[in-house]
C-alpha cells in the first residue's frame, strides 16, 4: 500500500468514529437520554397537578402532561431501541416542597412554563442540528406538543396574577 491508500484509509476510519464525522450535530443518545428523563419528570409533575391542583385548569394541565408525556415517551423509547441506545434509569424528584392549596397553582403554572419554555427551545435546537432523520421525525412530532404546553402553561399563570 502506498502511503496516499493508508491516508485515505486512515481518514476513512476516523470518519466512521461516532462524534467524529459530524461535531456540531447532537448525539442521538444523548437528546433521546433528555428527552426520556424530561418525559419522566412531566409525567410526575401532571400527576402531583392532577391531584393538588386547585383550579380545574392545573388538574386538567396536569392530566394533559401525563397523557401527552406519555405517548411521546412511547416514541422515544421506540427510537432508542431501534437505535439500540440504553436510556437512562429514571430518576425520582421530590416535590414536597411544591406549594399547597392556591398557592400550588402559581408555583405550578410558573415551573411548568419555565421547563417547556426550555425544552421547546432545546428540542427545536436538536432538531434543526441533528442529522440523524429519525431524531428529527421525533422532535418534528414532539416540538407542537411542548409548544401547546408551553401556551397552556401561559394561559394558567396569566390566570394566577
Amino acid at each position: 500500500m502506498t502511503n496516499r491508500t493508508l491516508s485515505v484509509l486512515a481518514l476513512a476510519g476516523v470518519l466512521c468514529i461516532p462524534g467524529l464525522a459530524r461535531a456540531a450535530d447532537p448525539d442521538t443518545g444523548e437528546v433521546l437520554g433528555k428527552l426520556h428523563q424530561s418525559n419522566l419528570k412531566e409525567i410526575e409533575m401532571g400527576k402531583v397537578a392532577a391531584k393538588n391542583g386547585q383550579s380545574k385548569d392545573v388538574k386538567a394541565f396536569g392530566k394533559m402532561l401525563i397523557k401527552d408525556h406519555s405517548a411521546a415517551d412511547k416514541k422515544v423509547t421506540a427510537l432508542a431501541k431501534k437505535e439500540k441506545i440504553e436510556l437512562p434509569a429514571a430518576t425520582k424528584e421530590d416535590h414536597s416542597d411544591m406549594a399547597t392549596g392556591s398557592d400550588f397553582d402559581k408555583k405550578f403554572a410558573s415551573e411548568m412554563l419555565d421547563d417547556h419554555k426550555k425544552d421547546v427551545k432545546e428540542a427545536k435546537t436538536a432538531r434543526d442540528d441533528t442529522k440523524d432523520p429519525n431524531l428529527k421525525k421525533l422532535l418534528d412530532d414532539i416540538v407542537p406538543t411542548l409548544e401547546k404546553h408551553q401556551e397552556t402553561a401561559q394561559k394558567i399563570a396569566d390566570a394566577q396574577k
